[in-house]
């Protein structure tokens, strides 16, 4: 098995993953997958606002 290192785009932790689930795995943890996925609507109404 190979594993390669990874940092998380919301809080900047490093995490090791598989090398074959490396692009699937973008955050260290739930909790950083649920505020990716509460920024994501914010920006989703915020935009659908201004438009």
């Amino acid at each position: 098995m190979e594993y390669v290192r990874k940092t998380c785009p919301i809080c900047g932790s490093e995490f090791i993953v598989l090398k074959n689930v490396e692009e699937k795995a973008i955050y260290c943890t739930i909790e950083c997958l649920s505020a990716a996925q509460k920024k994501m609507k914010r920006e989703k109404v915020s935009s659908f606002v201004s438009a």
